[in-house]
């Protein structure tokens, strides 16, 4: 956090230059994906996931941005494997009604709302319209692990038992960005790339875990470190240019 408010102020001295073209507002909606890496309490229970979110975004023409996003979270892996000790029998499986064995897959799942706010510097190339972006931000994320039954239903994970197993979790979040934009004057080549930073204070929402049969209390602190990158698409209206970036 303090590496990223440091850049910006650096930023700012370096690339606040006076320039004489008229710059319009631009709004930006976009889809973004980040691939990111959990650290703290979250990675002793997910490993890598993805992040899909859509982003209305404000520039304005003295290269102030401001943003509302909302995303989801998905991976394949969840590393707790003792979900159903409680009640997976003498032999280690769970077991229907009807004497099936069922297939059971874990995922997670989750998703974040937040807003933010930052500056774009232009870095004032020939060929492009290119700058730094460097954003800050506040929100709220959840997330859970996703139980899915295959084969056959299992009483033992209806609708309503299933939820003492899911983990699931939420709170008040931070995020920091910093990345590069890239406007070409001369073809459709238009990226966006940079690292998002996502610090997360969270506890559980449920309040009761049906595995250990306790109460949880606990305290979170959930970190996110991705990789965010998107393709940009300018589109032309009323003689201002309006950027949807994915």
């Amino acid at each position: 956090m303090r590496i990223l408010i440091s850049l910006f102020f650096i930023s700012s001295i370096i690339f606040s230059q006076e320039s004489n073209t008229k710059k319009n507002d631009i709004l930006f909606i976009s889809v973004n994906h980040s691939l990111q890496i959990p650290e703290g309490d979250l990675k002793k229970r997910f490993g890598i996931n993805s992040d899909i979110g859509l982003t209305a975004s404000y520039k304005t023409h003295n290269d102030f941005i401001f943003e509302i996003n909302g995303s989801v979270l998905f991976g394949p892996t969840v590393k707790e494997n003792n979900l159903f000790d409680a009640i997976n029998g003498n032999n280690g499986t769970l077991i229907s009604q009807n004497g099936e064995i069922p297939t059971i897959r874990l995922f997670q799942r989750g998703g974040h709302i937040d807003i933010s706010s930052g500056k774009y510097f232009s870095l004032n190339f020939e060929k492009s319209e290119s700058g730094i972006v460097l954003s800050i931000g506040t929100g709220y994320i959840y997330h859970k692990i996703f139980i899915e039954t295959l084969t056959t239903a299992l009483p033992q994970l209806n609708e309503e038992l299933i939820k003492g197993y899911d983990r699931l979790s939420g709170g008040l979040l931070t995020k920091q960005f910093i990345g590069y934009l890239h406007f070409s004057n001369k073809t459709n080549i238009r990226y966006l790339i940079g690292l998002e930073f996502i610090q997360a204070f969270t506890k559980d929402l449920r309040g009761y875990n049906y595995t250990t049969q306790t109460s949880v209390t606990e305290k979170r602190r959930d970190y996110l470190l991705g990789l965010k990158c998107g393709f940009i698409v300018p589109i032309k209206q009323r003689q201002q240019e309006r950027y949807y970036y994915y």
